[in-house]
C-alpha cells in the first residue's frame, strides 16, 4: 500500500483519496487507522459484522445460506462505492493457491462488479492453478472479466498469456520497490543493530515446504542455518521478522530460533523487534551486508536498497522476481535446496561478491523503479478508456 500510494501520487498528485479495505477484525482496523500516517488513506474492515446467535439477523443469514444465497457481505462498502472511480485488488499473491482457493476475493470482485466498478488486480503474482483444473477454468474466466491485471513479474505474465488471459495484461514492478525506507526510533528496533550483519528473514509458513509442517524441526533448521552462517562468514546475524500477523508471525518463530541458538551458545545473534512498520523494516534491511529472505517483500526491501539477496522460494513470485532482476536463478533456492550448509556457502559467496552485486543492483534499480512509477500512467489510460 505504501508503494502504491507513491505511484498514485506520482501520477495524480494529491487529487485523490483511498479507502483501504482489509480482511481484519474491526479492532485491528481501528488500530491500523490510529497509526496511519497518510492523510489520503481511510481504513475500513471488509467482513460480515458479527451478530448475536438466535437473533433475527442471525436467522436471516441461516435462511439465505439454506437457499444457496450469500449474505450481504460487503454492505460496509456501499457508501464508499458510490464515490469510487476504481477498485484495486492489492495483494501480491491472493490470486494463487498458496493459501487455498481465493473465493473471498472472487466474491468481493462480484460485489464490485454489481456496483459497476472497474476492477484492477494490482502488483500481483497469479497462479498456477493446475492443482485444481476445474477451478483453474473458472479463475481464468474470472480474470478475463477484470478491467486490468498489473503483474509484478514475467513468470505470471507468461503463464496467463498461455492460458488465454492476455487482453487486459500489463507488467509493472512491485510497488514495494518505490517505498522509501524510514529510520525507526531506537526504542522500536528491539535490539542492538550490528554493522554489516547477515540479515536472515525466515517465516513459519516455510515449514510446510521444508519440514512438512513440523515447526520444531523448522526451528532446528533455522538454528542450524544461523550456526553455519556465523562459521562461514564470521559475521553477526540479525534475525528480521517481516510479517507479524497473529496467524503467521515471523517474530514469534524467529524468537524461537534465537532461543535455540542461545542454548547452543551461538554468539552474536540478534533478533529485531516486532513493532516496526514496513518502511522502518526496509531501513534496517538496508543496513545489512547481505540478506537471506523468505518473505518476498523482505527481499524487495533488500534488492531496492542494493543489498545482495538470497531468496528462499516456495512459489512463482520469487522465481519471477529473481529472473526479472538478475536474469537468472543464481540467487534463488527452492525448498528442496534449503540446507544450512548450502545456504552458508551461498552467503559466503555473496559476501565475497558483495561490491559487484551491489553495483549491479544500483545500475538496474532506476529502471525497475521507473517501471513501477509509470504503471500509474497506464492505470490512468485504462480508466479513461472505459
Amino acid at each position: 500500500m505504501r508503494g502504491t500510494m507513491a505511484i498514485l501520487r506520482h501520477e495524480f498528485g494529491e487529487n485523490f483519496r483511498v479507502t483501504l479495505g482489509t480482511y481484519e477484525t474491526s479492532k485491528n482496523v481501528v488500530e491500523q487507522a490510529a497509526t496511519e500516517t497518510d492523510p489520503l488513506v481511510t481504513h475500513v474492515p471488509v467482513h460480515l459484522p458479527p451478530v448475536l446467535r438466535w437473533s433475527w439477523p442471525w436467522w436471516r443469514r441461516q435462511a439465505m445460506r439454506c437457499f444457496g444465497q450469500q449474505p450481504h457481505l460487503y454492505t460496509m462498502l456501499d457508501a464508499f462505492c458510490a464515490n469510487t472511480t476504481c477498485a484495486m485488488q492489492v495483494g501480491g499473491d491472493n490470486y494463487t493457491l498458496d493459501y487455498g482457493l481465493p473465493r473471498r476475493f472472487m466474491r468481493l470482485d462480484g460485489y464490485l462488479h454489481q456496483h459497476d466498478l472497474p476492477i484492477v488486480l494490482w502488483g500481483a503474482s497469479v497462479g498456477p492453478f493446475e492443482a485444481d483444473l476445474a477451478f483453474a477454468s473458472e479463475m481464468f474466466a474470472h480474470l478475463r472479466g477484470m478491467r486490468a491485471i498489473f503483474l509484478r513479474e514475467s513468470d505470471s505474465y507468461e503463464y496467463l498469456k498461455q492460458h488465454g488471459v492476455d487482453a487486459n495484461l500489463h507488467q509493472m514492478s512491485d510497488p514495494a520497490f518505490v517505498m522509501e525506507p524510514v529510520e525507526p526510533p531506537a526504542e522500536k528496533i528491539g535490539c542492538r543493530l550490528p554493522p554489516n550483519a547477515i540479515g536472515l528473514n525466515l517465516s513459519p509458513m516455510m515449514a510446510k515446504y521444508v519440514t512438512g509442517g513440523d515447526m520444531e524441526a523448522w526451528v532446528k533448521v533455522g538454528a542450524d542455518m544461523v550456526q553455519s552462517i556465523t562459521i562461514a562468514t564470521r559475521r553477526d546475524v540479525l534475525l528480521i521478522p517481516h510479517v507479524t500477523w497473529a496467524k503467521t508471525n515471523d517474530h514469534t518463530f524467529l524468537r524461537d530460533v534465537a532461543d535455540a541458538c542461545a542454548k547452543r551458545n551461538i554468539q552474536n545473534v540478534f533478533c529485531l523487534g516486532d513493532k516496526l512498520s514496513a518502511a522502518e523494516t526496509k531501513w534496517v534491511i538496508s543496513r545489512c551486508a547481505v540478506l537471506i529472505g523468505a518473505r518476498t517483500h523482505a527481499t524487495i526491501a533488500a534488492l531496492s536498497t542494493y543489498v545482495p539477496t538470497l531468496s528462499l522460494a516456495y512459489s512463482r513470485k520469487a522465481i519471477g522476481l529473481n529472473q526479472d532482476v538478475f536474469g537468472n536463478q543464481d540467487y534463488c533456492l527452492q525448498p528442496a535446496e534449503i540446507a544450512p550448509s548450502r545456504i552458508a556457502q551461498r552467503i559466503a559467496d555473496l559476501v565475497a561478491k558483495r561490491d559487484a552485486v551491489s553495483e549491479y543492483l544500483a545500475a538496474v534499480m532506476p529502471t525497475i523503479r521507473e517501471n513501477a512509477l509509470q504503471s500509474g500512467a497506464t492505470l490512468r489510460r485504462v480508466l479513461e478508456n472505459r
